[in-house]
């Protein structure tokens, strides 16, 4: 399959269903966390690999899967990140970007994100609420969110893993509400 052939075909499936799906790009750190997270409060949710599930420290191992079972992986044609992180904005409406520790795959999200004209949001840690995630999801009208950040050893050196998790878990909190207003409008 080409690559344009499976963008188009990755941009269709994500977006299958009403409501609020999530992607992430299957990498360790906020990708993984993000999945988590939206899995907990029950959202869709649909990994981006580059070819062979590549992460920073190997191939998507068997325990990682199990860890987010309910989610959809999805296996590029090309094992680049840099590709794996345009197609991930591509095939989305808005980008969340959580980067507490300055990574380079950050800044070409961000990049991505500008050039195809994505809405993004990249608040300081402490700052995400349920609140905040309702209203801007709303605003944007977004159905299919990209939440993307730092991998885990950025993380990891930056010490700024720690609050990660619960401020994800506010996020999705809003996020599952934007969803149910989704899906009551289209019923």
């Amino acid at each position: 399959m080409t690559k344009p052939d499976a963008e188009a075909r990755l941009r269709h499936d994500v977006r299958e269903g009403a409501g609020l799906t999530i992607v992430t790009g299957g990498q360790t750190g906020v990708d993984t966390c993000a999945a988590l997270a939206a899995l907990r409060a029950g959202l869709r949710v649909h990994l981006i690999f580059p070819a062979g599930l590549r992460q920073e420290d190997g191939g998507l191992t068997t325990s990682r899967r199990e860890q987010l079972a309910g989610a959809a992986v999805h296996e590029l044609p090309d094992a680049t990140f840099r590709y794996r992180t345009w197609t991930c904005v591509y095939v989305s409406d808005a980008v969340l970007l959580l980067d507490p520790a300055g990574g380079p795959g950050c800044r070409e999200t961000a990049t991505a994100a500008r050039r195809l004209g994505r809405p993004l949001l990249s608040p300081r840690p402490g700052l995400l609420t349920a609140d905040l995630a309702a209203g801007w999801l709303a605003e944007t009208g977004a159905r299919v969110l990209l939440v993307a950040g730092c991998r885990a050893s950025l993380l990891a050196r930056a010490g700024q893993g720690h609050a990660l998790d619960t401020d994800l878990a506010r996020f999705m909190t809003g996020a599952r509400r934007r969803h149910d207003v989704l899906t009551s409008s289209a019923g």
